[in-house]
């Protein structure tokens, strides 16, 4: 038992050193004026998606989805787009030749192992509340970025590999968030490029593009309630999508007990019951990390889980109240003038188990007190499912009064200075744009 634990650690440092050996070698590939672009857990999603359906439009660039999902590989191509399995030699030779890389996490969105020497911008899937990347100090996942002694730090980067490639390029929505990028992913403010979100800009730029609810569910509602808890902090999934569909078929001891933690915020039939009554609609979107834990909830009425939802931008127009306890996608919703609640069930164990927060953000307007540290109150924010009931009982609930209004252009002027900095303009005047043109200065001199 020992040797083969032996062995299969052996295995991990051998395949560490060759992923690393391989990354460095496909620096010296020639790369072509072509962008490819991927998703985290192989999904099409999210900021990626949206840029290369842009272009799928505008044919700017060639932009090619790499994914490691088959089935989601054939949909694409049956939709006009082109799009490669990574291992596929095709998919390969795109992501070894591509002067473009576009992705939403880390490069293992499209390839972690030939992305050197390509132009790398991390188009992150989200506003930071929690601190991420390097600026995580405590819980699970502060282990892949922090390491004792330089011996550590070399066997941390080489045995998280993606977490510790830093990208070339971010996009940030406002200066409050630009010193977060620039150390969570240790980058320099050069690097830095005041945008939008191509996740946020695409259906104001193609509004047809936006989907009915009414169609989608045959069913006309009075309201829309979107929930999106955020996640707890876990080892993240390895494998491709077909292994994570798998492992989620079976709930573990684990998963069952991230169920009963939502168990002790909700009363479903409850829920369910008043929602009937109101002609209420209550969709439920779970963090990917726990996207399979909605299947139990198909048995309520009103009550639909969509966490296997690709996105929800196209819908976003429709939600007529987002609840969440501190998801960075009530950032987003901030522009559609969607009132928002905050639910915390459960707010002292919370604040020891959820990631902590940026010094920022603790006290935010609108939101409340992330941590117990925080004594801000707001009339958004419950933390009893009776006082959740009672709300979502109130017409006024679903409307942004007076009193919250001037919280809600607080956040937005926090969150949001890009009026005139349109994703996709600034991804192709000053990403592409500045090195074609760097590119034509070099061959002059």
């Amino acid at each position: 038992m020992a040797d083969r634990k032996s062995e299969k650690n052996m295995m991990k440092v051998i395949t560490s050193i060759l992923r690393k050996i391989i990354y460095h070698c496909s620096g010296f590939s020639p790369r072509m004026n072509k962008a490819v672009l991927g998703s985290y857990k192989d999904q099409f999603s999210d900021n990626a998606k949206y840029l290369c359906l842009h272009w799928q439009q505008t044919r700017f660039i060639r932009a090619i989805w790499i994914s490691g999902d088959a089935s989601l590989i054939k949909q694409l191509r049956e939709e006009g787009i082109e799009a490669y399995h990574r291992r596929s030699l095709r998919g390969l030779y795109h992501c070894l030749t591509s002067k473009y890389y576009f992705y939403n996490t880390y490069i293992g969105d499209i390839n972690q192992y030939v992305a050197k020497g390509a132009i790398k911008t991390n188009l992150w899937h989200g506003s930071p509340l929690k601190k991420i990347e390097f600026d995580i100090e405590s819980g699970p996942l502060a282990h892949i970025y922090h390491a004792v002694g330089p011996l550590g730090r070399v066997l941390n980067s080489m045995k998280f590999h993606q977490q510790h490639i830093t990208p070339d390029i971010m996009l940030s929505p406002s200066p409050v968030i630009d010193p977060l990028f620039i150390s969570a992913f240790r980058i320099t403010p050069q690097q830095v490029i005041r945008s939008g979100n191509p996740r946020t800009d695409y259906h104001r730029r193609y509004p047809n593009q936006k989907k009915s609810l009414k169609s989608i569910f045959n069913v006309q509602y009075n309201q829309v309630i979107l929930y999106v808890p955020t996640c707890h902090d876990v080892t993240q999934t390895q494998g491709n999508n077909s292994q994570i569909k798998s492992q989620a078929s079976s709930l573990s001891q684990s998963e069952m007990g991230r169920m009963s933690h939502y168990d002790k915020g909700f009363d479903w039939p409850r829920l369910s019951k008043q929602l009937q009554q109101n002609n209420q609609l209550f969709l439920i979107r779970f963090h990917p990390n726990e996207a399979h834990l909605g299947k139990q909830l198909s048995q309520y009425p009103n009550i639909i889980d969509i966490s296997s939802w690709q996105d929800v931008y196209s819908t976003l127009h429709e939600v007529n109240l987002l609840i969440t306890d501190q998801s960075s996608l009530f950032v987003d919703l901030l522009l559609y003038r969607v009132p928002i609640l905050f639910y915390r069930f459960n707010q002292v164990e919370e604040s020891i188990q959820l990631r902590e927060a940026y010094d920022y953000a603790e006290c935010l307007p609108l939101v409340g007190g992330l941590s117990t540290s925080c004594n801000s109150s707001s009339n958004r924010t419950v933390h009893t499912f009776p006082a959740l009931l009672e709300v979502l009982n109130k017409e006024e609930s679903f409307l942004i009064d007076t009193e919250t209004e001037k919280e809600y252009r607080l956040l937005q002027q926090i969150y949001w200075q890009t009026e005139d900095n349109d994703a996709f303009s600034t991804i192709e005047n000053e990403i592409i744009g500045r090195d074609e043109l760097a590119q034509l200065k070099s061959i002059r001199q």
